[in-house]
């Protein structure tokens, strides 16, 4: 319904109303109404990720981790996260059975250790590796790590026992060259045969008899037979080269499953041990070329990896880890919590198995668990755009950390909370000039960049307003359809906010006020004429209106009301009236009642005015 088409249907009865609309203007009749309803999009969008999502202590757009000048996967972070709040959990790992094991570690290390009085002590150090692996914590890696020793070593025996098989059957091959070669000489027999020579001479030469000497049949099964010894003497040393290689690869391996598990300290029991066990210089680790750890070695050492370079590694990783956490004890005591957090979590994913990570007292673990969880509350608040509670945890972590940088947080809220503010203000004066597709997708967009906006409570209470004055503007529009011009005068301070701005509106409703003001008043003067018993001058000052107003429901009935005590007078005006305005006007019989309405009401201007005009007519120029 357009409420302007409303207001030119009432144009047939401008003869006389409350309210007289102006003449209709068809240009506007398909202009935009001004009922607003916006309707949200609940449909859930993509907002832009938002840049600066860092955690207190690690990166989470790359997983990485640094260590050594390198960067290192910490895998996925919830992973990460929950593990690392497991460690701030755990009391410190200082019982008897863990220090009697650090303890044993320490004797293995010392009992192999080149500088050890007397040469490392290869057995010495061997003999330890099962009491270390008898604690839980060890994971029996000390067992494994006495397991790769012993095949290693057994491997090794194995091929000096075939070389020293292969030192028999060489003499073995000797003595039967020897042997052979007696016996050629001993069985050798010779024979006369005679040969034609040059010019038809016949020439004698002794030959080996056929059967003897080197030809016979027992030499060359001896020739044979040495060939064999040969033979199996190459593969059975091609085979003690292969054994040893197969040896030291298995080992390796095992060392490099203790540097990927960041069991440090195994490492450089392994790499000590190795260099016990395989005593022929050769230290190049045999591992793929194109793996992580083959090419984290070269380029940090620039030369193919090797043994030493592992435990130059591991030695370093320790060392990283105990600065670490003395980094961490000195700016935990400072207040210094997200530093503090981040040499933690560094330490801790490097060496999650080093004694420095595993004493820590849980006291000094609790206040970066607090410090972390309010951290990744605040990654949670920003990532689901609830920058109200995030701008509160940032206050808190200011107020815990002293050090918390708040700066890439803190932008991104005001970044994103000015973002949806201007779109929610654009949406509010869209809605305001009526274009509900532009408010729509401006309150779509605010949605999408922060949704629990504060503003969009506002909004709502706004589009609910303004349903609610669409419907009264409809109701204007009905009433002045109906002519019911009371009702809107009774509800006037209820529809004028709601036309407020609307001009065409306004007139109306000003023009409807105005005169119903004014037949109120008259009906009040009328009341009071009443009270004196002046009947007649509350009936004219009534019927005066009348005129303007036939419609009007409270003046008809009060001129009603005063009929009955005005009749004589009302009939000779009426009387009056219909003499005059005959065709064939009979001015003398209007100006006697005219006359007679006077005597009844000496008062009248109805009676004195009909007096003039007919005596103007009869005499023209007599009245003043």
């Amino acid at each position: 319904m357009k409420p302007l088409c409303l207001l030119a249907a009432t144009s047939s009865l401008a003869f006389s109303q409350v309210y007289v609309p102006p003449p209709a203007d068809h240009s506007q009749a398909d202009r935009t109404p001004q009922d607003t309803v916006v309707r949200r999009d609940s449909k859930p969008t993509s907002a832009p990720p938002l840049a600066g999502n860092e955690l207190p202590f690690l990166d989470p757009s790359s997983e990485l981790v640094s260590w050594n000048g390198h960067s290192w996967s910490a895998t996925d972070n919830r992973l990460v996260s929950a593990r690392f709040e497991r460690y701030l959990n755990e009391p410190a790992d200082d019982s008897e059975q863990a220090v009697e094991y650090r303890k044993t570690i320490a004797e293995i290390l010392a009992c192999i250790s080149p500088h050890h009085e007397g040469g490392p002590d290869f057995s010495g150090g061997v003999a330890l590796l099962p009491r270390a692996s008898s604690y839980p914590g060890d994971a029996k890696l000390c067992d494994s790590l006495s397991q790769a020793i012993y095949a290693a070593v057994l491997a090794k025996k194995d091929v000096r026992a075939t070389k020293a098989l292969m030192e028999a059957m060489e003499q073995e091959k000797q003595r039967m060259i020897h042997n052979a070669d007696v016996m050629a000489a001993k069985t050798r027999v010779n024979q006369t045969r005679e040969t034609k020579g040059g010019n038809n001479e016949t020439v004698t030469e002794r030959v080996p008899k056929n059967g003897t000497g080197t030809d016979s049949l027992e030499y060359k099964d001896t020739v044979k037979r040495a060939a064999e010894i040969d033979a199996l003497s190459k593969a059975n040393r091609a085979k003690g080269e292969l054994q040893i290689i197969q040896a030291k690869a298995q080992y390796q391996a095992l060392m490099v499953q203790f540097f990927g598990q960041r069991r440090f300290e195994h490492v450089l029991m392994a790499a000590r041990f190795y260099h016990q066990v395989f005593k022929d210089g050769d230290n190049e680790l045999r591992i793929d070329k194109n793996s992580d750890l083959s090419k984290m070695l070269l380029e940090t050492f620039g030369t193919s990896p090797t043994v030493a370079a592992l435990d130059s590694l591991a030695s370093e990783a320790i060392r990283d880890v105990d600065k670490g956490v003395e980094a961490f004890e000195f700016l935990s005591e400072r207040g210094e919590l997200e530093s503090a957090s981040k040499r933690l979590s560094e330490a801790y994913m490097v060496g999650e198995f080093m004694p420095t990570i595993q004493t820590l007292p849980r006291e000094k673990k609790r206040k970066i668990l607090e410090y972390v969880r309010e951290s990744y509350k605040l990654i949670a608040a920003i990532d689901a755009k609830d920058y109200a509670t995030a701008e509160s945890l940032i206050d808190g972590l200011k107020e815990t950390a002293s050090d918390f940088d708040a700066t890439k947080p803190t932008a991104a809220i005001a970044t994103f909370t000015r973002v949806s503010n201007m779109h929610i203000d654009a949406a509010k004066h869209a809605a305001a000039q009526g274009d509900t597709d532009k408010a729509a997708s401006e309150i779509q967009s605010a949605m999408e960049v922060w949704p629990q906006n504060p503003k969009l409570a506002e909004f709502d209470q706004l589009v609910s307003q303004s349903s609610g004055l669409t419907q009264i503007r409809n109701d204007f529009d009905r009433l002045i359809s109906e002519s019911n011009f009371r009702e809107i005068h009774r509800r006037q301070y209820e529809i004028a906010p709601a036309i407020h701005g609307d001009a065409t509106r306004e007139s109306a409703f000003k023009q409807i006020i105005g005169n119903i003001f004014r037949i109120d008043g008259a009906l009040a003067k009328a009341s009071e004429f009443e009270k004196m018993d002046q009947s007649y001058a509350a009936w004219e000052q009534l019927a005066t209106l009348r005129e303007e107003f036939p419609d009007d429901p409270k003046l008809g009935r009060k001129l009603e009301q005063l009929a009955p005590n005005v009749a004589d007078f009302t009939k000779a005006l009426d009387q009056a009236q219909t003499f005059e305005n005959r065709s064939d006007s009979q001015v003398g019989s209007a100006l006697s009642w005219y006359l007679k309405a006077r005597s009844i009401y000496p008062a009248s201007s109805l009676a004195q005015s009909g007096i003039d005009r007919l005596t103007e007519q009869i005499l023209p120029g007599a009245t003043p």
